[in-house]
């Protein structure tokens, strides 16, 4: 600052400057710097149209490198394995197995099959059909042997890994093309794994959106029979934009009876998860955690419900106020709850 003050002292003796010509160096030092605006993704908006209507009832926030360990699908289901971060899906009959096996040529993750054959895993080859450009893992097959999702980064997802749907054609040894499952399970973040646990009807997807490096959330959802969209007319577009990004779970809740039969079933499919994932499916040490954990998620849920109706219109406030008030009550029993449990923790210990 010193040095421009004395050039330009030094510029007022030695040289007449009129007056137009600094009202021109002064229109030119006043010139904004221009701001580079960046373009969203075109697609963004065809699937924000499109936005699937799901119930999500819980949710989790875990390790990205071990995930895995905490969705207690069904043993019918299959068995989920995760190893420095790629995952391996083995159905229930232990006959088939889809591998993510990472290829050093290409620098990407690539799905690899193999069948159990002669009492040996055949050698894995590569999933026909799916794109060898693009990075994939996570895969999981439903029961039917033919639906299989799977995670993928390249062309066709936002940003990040996408969650993609596709089926095997087992006349011709292939997998169709896939297909991107959309919002809210597609966004410019990365969506990691989805599942739908067919025998407790509940589906899991894990995506690290609103999330620190290195964590990820799971998701916990009823799945639908047939697919259920929110009809734009009926939101704005930050209300659509908002359920896409999953940013509040409560703006979900609108049958109770549903999420609460929901929550139990996911209670008890954490309980009764098979037992090569007993030692590991779940990160608290007694039930007394377990109890806190969900009281926790329910209490930043109902804050969040709150702030939500403090701006929503009457229509939207005469639902929240049932789902607020049935919450609430389920809070209070929840700590009751805690509290007995702590009084009993406290007399085990005085007796020991």
């Amino acid at each position: 600052m010193k040095r421009y003050i004395s050039l330009l002292l030094v510029g007022v003796l030695l040289i007449p400057i009129s007056v137009s010509a600094q009202n021109k160096k002064s229109k030119r030092n006043n010139k904004k710097p221009t701001v580079e605006t960046v373009q969203e993704d075109p697609r963004i908006a065809q699937m924000l149209a499109a936005t699937q209507k799901i119930m999500f009832i819980d949710s989790l926030v875990v390790n990205l490198d071990d995930f895995m360990r905490f969705i207690p699908i069904a043993k019918d289901c299959g068995t989920l394995v995760q190893n420095n971060n790629l995952g391996q899906f083995t159905n229930e009959l232990k006959d088939f197995r889809l591998t993510t096996i990472f290829d050093a040529k290409d620098s990407l993750s690539h799905l690899y099959v193999s069948d159990y054959i002669g009492n040996r895993w055949s050698p894995p080859v590569v999933a026909k059909g799916i794109n060898k450009e693009a990075d994939a893992n996570n895969p999981f097959m439903m029961p039917d042997g033919t639906t299989l999702y799977f995670s993928q980064k390249g062309a066709n997802s936002l940003g990040g890994y996408d969650i993609f749907v596709t089926r095997y054609d087992g006349s011709e040894g292939t997998f169709l093309k896939p297909e991107n499952l959309g919002m809210p399970f597609a966004s410019t973040a990365n969506d990691y794994f989805y599942a739908i646990d067919e025998f407790n009807n509940l589906g899991y997807f894990v995506t690290d959106r609103h999330q620190p490096q290195g964590k990820v959330c799971i998701y916990v959802f009823i799945p639908n029979d047939t697919r259920q969209v929110y009809p734009s007319e009926a939101y704005s577009e930050s209300e659509l934009r908002a359920l896409a990004d999953i940013s509040c779970i409560a703006n979900t809740w609108d049958k109770s009876d549903l999420r609460k039969a929901a929550v139990n079933r996911y209670r008890e499919a954490r309980q009764n998860v098979n037992v090569t994932h007993t030692k590991i499916v779940s990160e608290f040490s007694s039930e007394l955690d377990d109890l806190r954990h969900q009281a926790e998620v329910l209490s930043k849920a109902l804050r969040m419900a709150r702030n939500y109706y403090a701006r929503a219109n009457e229509n939207e406030r005469q639902t929240l106020r049932t789902e607020i008030l049935n919450s609430e009550q389920e809070l209070e029993q929840l700590q009751l709850l805690i509290r007995k449990k702590e009084k009993e923790e406290q007399n085990d210990t005085l007796l020991q």
